[in-house]
């Protein structure tokens, strides 16, 4: 993926099923989805450039997701 702003395929790539469900094994989700009101987050956001990768995402309450992107929307971020 290029540096900067992502282009649709490579965002359709990252945020594929497949590749969340494997990252969400490798970071000790078995079943491969997350519990019950939480979210995969991704600190690196795709659309700027992020992968889907274990140390570019978080399992985070949905709440505390809305907040960040709350925050993020307020300084002119994604």
């Amino acid at each position: 993926m290029v540096k900067g702003k992502a282009t649709k395929a490579q965002i359709r790539k990252e945020r594929s099923p497949e590749k969340i469900e494997k990252v969400l094994s490798q970071k000790g989700y078995p079943s491969g989805k997350v519990p019950k009101g939480k979210v995969l987050h991704h600190i690196k956001s795709v659309a700027e450039g992020g992968k889907t990768t274990p140390k570019n995402t978080r399992v985070i309450p949905k709440a505390k997701h809305e907040q960040i992107h709350a925050n993020r929307r307020k300084r002119g971020g994604i």
